[in-house]
């Protein structure tokens, strides 16, 4: 802004005329475990916003008592319940699959543990979010409005709209409700109904001028590109009793290059009704190295020690996440002692990388796990990769392609 410049008119953005929440079904009505769930935009000439669109859920879960067969009038809900109901979530654009998480419910879980700030937590208390976890305290009855952009890396990263294209959203029911709810003694999981899923996504009115514009970009089917990072979650289910072990992740293109991995370890959580799957173990853990190729991150050992409160580097990388990935003032949503008890998760950043690691047809990734002490049993580990992606769609031919 020119403060000199006083005869400067007030200028308007018209561009947007409007925009309007849509609501999207799915073709079928059950929703039952391991079934899929289709949910199309078929109409073609619309300008869609993915990226502020939300997945609406209504349903109850019911709990009992195991010995009386009593309903519980209170459910303890795990932090992010609803996504712990879903194993996989995918994105499609003219049938050809653009993004997915894997494991909905732990992936997005670490993703948001390191990724919110305090408020945005309490801004998403609506859906299921608290690192607590929740109390119900309407017989196990909810609803909520989950954001995609907090399911999605495309969501979060690709802020325009789509233009001429078929959306599909398709989830798929997870194979056990227990991860979403923490039983007290004597309860068990009766079921889980889902009354009602719905996509609400918005259509975006554009004045004449900027249609007229996008009319033309489409008639010359130019190719379109979509820019994001994928989250890409992997499994180890059982860990081996040992204080050392290195883990063969996969092997990448050079496009979809590691640019963080989050590593993070549970203790006999999984399918387990008395355990909070939304929580992490720290295991002993003193050192996580990652390598890509020969070149390993950090560069330095950590040397943490769990039992003796020495994390302070481990906390670091956590705190600086935000400003590394997003280019904003870090403010982590956990306290150190909310870190060591909660979500001690280890985070190495690998967005800087060299010359020489750029020059090979692929990257191996692996992870050098290192622990004080032997690492319990039915201990899973899981890796969350945060990838580059580039996707490109002709709006006119509706060719889709990845670009690796």
């Amino acid at each position: 802004m020119n403060i000199l410049d006083v005869l400067s008119a007030p200028t308007y953005d018209n561009t947007v005329e409007g925009i309007e929440f849509h609501s999207y079904k799915p073709y079928v009505t059950s929703f039952n475990r391991n079934d899929e769930i289709r949910i199309p935009i078929n109409q073609q000439d619309l300008y869609v916003l993915p990226s502020a669109s939300t997945l609406y859920l209504e349903g109850t879960i019911i709990v009992s008592k195991k010995d009386s067969k009593d309903k519980a009038s209170s459910v303890n809900f795990t932090n992010n319940a609803l996504l712990y109901l879903f194993q996989d979530i995918r994105y499609e654009l003219n049938g050809v699959e653009i993004d997915k998480i894997k494991n909905a419910g732990v992936t997005t879980t670490m993703k948001s543990l390191i990724s919110m700030n305090e408020s945005e937590s309490k801004v998403s208390n609506a859906w299921g979010w608290n690192i607590e976890g929740t109390k119900n305290i309407n017989g196990g009855d909810f609803s909520a409005s989950i954001p995609l952009c907090n399911i999605m890396g495309f969501a979060e990263d690709f802020k325009k709209v789509v233009i001429n294209s078929k959306h599909e959203l398709i989830l798929l029911r997870s194979n056990t409700n227990l991860n979403a709810v923490k039983l007290n003694t004597g309860e068990i999981v009766e079921d889980v109904q889902i009354n009602k899923i719905i996509w609400r996504v918005p259509h975006v009115k554009v004045s004449d001028k900027e249609k007229i514009h996008l009319l033309k970009l489409l008639e010359k089917d130019r190719p379109l590109q979509m820019i994001f990072r994928n989250w890409d979650l992997y499994e180890y289910p059982a860990l081996p009793k040992t204080t050392k072990h290195t883990w063969s992740i996969k092997t990448s293109s050079q496009i979809e290059k590691p640019r963080y991995v989050i590593i993070g370890l549970q203790t006999n959580r999984k399918n387990n009704g008395s355990s909070d799957m939304s929580q992490f173990d720290h295991c002993h853990i003193r050192d996580v190295r990652v390598y890509l190729n020969s070149t390993y991150f950090p560069y330095e050992n950590l040397n943490a020690s769990f039992a003796n409160n020495k994390i302070a580097l481990i906390y670091e990388q956590y705190a600086r996440f935000q400003q590394s990935y997003y280019g904003r003032r870090s403010e982590p949503l956990l306290s150190e002692k909310q870190f060591k008890d909660l979500a001690p998760l280890f985070i190495v950043d690998c967005s800087r990388q060299a010359d020489n690691l750029k020059s090979g047809p692929v990257v191996d990734v692996r992870v050098e796990i290192e622990s004080e002490l032997d690492i319990p049993d039915q201990t899973s580990a899981y890796c969350l990769i945060l990838n580059d992606c580039i996707i490109e769609y002709k709006p006119l031919s509706n060719i889709v392609r990845k670009i690796s």
